[in-house]
């Protein structure tokens, strides 16, 4: 497609970028996308540990970033975020969690009141205006769940478009566990086909979907709907291996974007209008390198949030095939609602799950050493601690952080990229409200690990990476905030269609935009928020009102 300038340019494939993509190439306009990571196919999708997540170029070579907990801190160089740049971004790796949030998840501000050193706010749209978007994405995505399982869930007008899975044997054990401890146990909702759907066939359940790309497509992303669609159209220019530096600008609008191909050359895009989907790292991190562009505010990169994760580990006597299937199977959320009470405020939800034990390398030098209280190491001690691989069962919580101004992402003065740029530096620390809420689940974790007959339970606080009682956390695959939306241009950076106050042609559709995190998984909100942003998007077009 040869074009001088385009409708527009969007900068980022996941889950934001490629609804963007789909939806507005679907309306007729002309698009150039840009992803920073390479284009791969189907064929280099597989369950090889040390290919994907440990050592592969979709995740090691981009994420270099530094971390600090406070500002007197030295900053730490490494790879702390679980993000994939690659086309469809992180989506093509999501373990497939397809949450909505609940009501009181869009107003916590007005909910719960002010909360000394947290910057909660209310999104500047609620449940009711999200719900049919949900639902696009749901049946978009082809979610297989119980519409009427989880009585904590917030209110739908129409069940899920596939029937639930089948539950492999830890999800069984784990639901027994559940409903002996007095809790409604119910299957997770998956964007994963449990029948064959959309033109894609059903799952597998080879065990390998977060960190893993699908080799058949089972598996609901940006790669494997979106972008064919929007490639079906003839209006897509779709360019991969293109880092966006800079977003150039005259009089008052981006003009499109600037950007570094494989070789370090650089390019430059024409556009009309520009969607920045980079992530809650990402953009931000365009935005500074770009002259501190829309941050009027000052908000550019602040208030990141995390999800933190409260965990437990039973190992039992028999075999419980949790590296088959799918990450998680199985849920409970009655701990959700928020209760003053405990000494916190919030929740969030908890399930069983196959982070690492479909993966013998994680669990052999993260969890069963911690399971013994001993330190990793290899030979004959390391087969020996592989014997409980398949009797281990991990349970763990997605709990809502609480936002601070303080948590945020900047340019590092000192560290750069392959290509020469700042990278990433995080500042960031747990709210008291997190420790507390974390001890607390992690204790009522352990008792449902117990109740399913574990003879041997281990807090996850003991597991480097995953508990926050002791040391923060340095980094996350739930990344939320550092663009907040919100209806006064003082207090946030994009308005309630996710536009730029300042710069009326950019558009952010990532997690960024959330100005609070929810007690469950983002990505449907993200892909909801952004059918709802792509539809507005539409209607201004037809309306010359861009």
């Amino acid at each position: 497609m040869a074009k001088t300038e385009f409708d527009v340019c969007v900068i980022g494939t996941g889950a934001g970028g490629g609804v963007m993509i789909d939806q507005l190439t679907a309306a007729g306009m002309s698009v150039v996308a840009l992803e920073r990571g390479p284009a791969l196919s189907l064929a280099e999708f597989d369950d090889d540990e040390l290919r994907n997540p440990i050592r592969d170029r979709v995740f090691s070579p981009n994420q270099l970033e530094t971390w600090r907990p406070d500002d007197q801190a030295e900053a730490e160089v490494g790879a702390h975020s679980q993000i994939a740049h690659c086309v469809g971004g992180t989506l093509t790796h999501w373990a497939a969690w397809s949450w909505r949030f609940r009501p009181d998840e869009f107003k916590v501000l007005s909910t719960e009141g002010p909360v000394a050193g947290a910057s909660l706010a209310d999104w500047p749209i609620d449940y009711d205006e999200m719900e049919p978007w949900y639902d696009k994405a749901e049946w978009d995505f082809g979610v297989a769940g119980d519409g009427a399982g989880n009585p904590f869930a917030a209110p739908r007008k129409r069940g899920f478009p596939n029937p639930v899975h089948p539950e492999r044997r830890s999800a069984q054990v784990f639901g027994q566990g559940v409903e002996a401890s007095g809790y409604t146990h119910f299957p997770v909702p998956m964007a994963i086909n449990s029948q064959p759907y959309g033109g894609r066939p059903r799952c597998m359940y080879g065990g390998a979907c977060r960190s893993y790309g699908c080799p058949v497509h089972a598996k609901a992303t940006t790669f494997s709907i979106h972008l064919p669609r929007a490639q079906a159209t003839g209006r897509l220019d779709l360019r991969a291996e293109a880092m966006v530096f800079e977003l150039p600008v005259r009089d008052g609008k981006v003009t499109g974007a600037r950007y570094l191909d494989a070789k370090g050359e650089a390019h430059e895009v024409r556009a009309r209008q520009v969607v920045l989907a980079a992530g809650t790292m990402g953009t931000p991190q365009l935005l500074l390198l770009s002259d501190g562009l829309a941050n009027g505010s000052g908000l550019v990169g602040k208030n990141l949030q995390f999800h933190h994760h409260p965990a437990a580990l039973g190992v039992f006597d028999d075999d419980l095939r949790t590296y088959t299937g799918f990450e998680t199977h199985g849920a409970f959320d009655d701990l959700h609602p928020s209760d003053p009470k405990r000494g916190f405020i919030r929740g969030g939800v908890v399930a069983e799950l196959n982070t690492f034990t479909h993966q013998p390398i994680a669990f052999g030098l993260l969890l069963e050493p911690a399971l013994r209280g001993e330190m990793a190491s290899f030979g004959a001690s390391l087969k020996d601690r592989l014997r409980a691989f398949p009797r281990t069962l991990t349970v763990a919580g997605i709990c809502e952080e609480l936002p601070m101004e303080s948590n945020r992402v900047e340019l590092d003065p000192e560290v750069k990229d392959r290509f020469g740029l700042p990278v990433v530096r995080i500042t960031k620390r747990q709210h008291p409200n997190d420790l507390a809420m974390n001890r607390w689940y992690e204790k009522k974790i352990m008792e449902v690990v117990e109740a399913a007959g574990a003879n041997r339970v281990v807090p996850g606080s003991r597991i480097p990476g995953i508990g926050i009682t002791e040391a923060p956390q340095k980094g996350n695959a739930h990344n939320h905030g550092t663009c907040r939306m919100g209806d006064d241009p003082s207090t946030s950076v994009v308005d309630r269609w996710c536009r730029s106050h300042e710069v009326p042609n950019l558009w952010i559709a990532d997690a960024s935009t959330m100005p609070t995190n929810g007690g469950y998984n983002p990505t449907l909100t993200i892909l909801a928020n952004a059918y709802r942003v792509a539809d507005h998007f539409v209607g201004e077009a037809r309306r010359a009102s861009l």
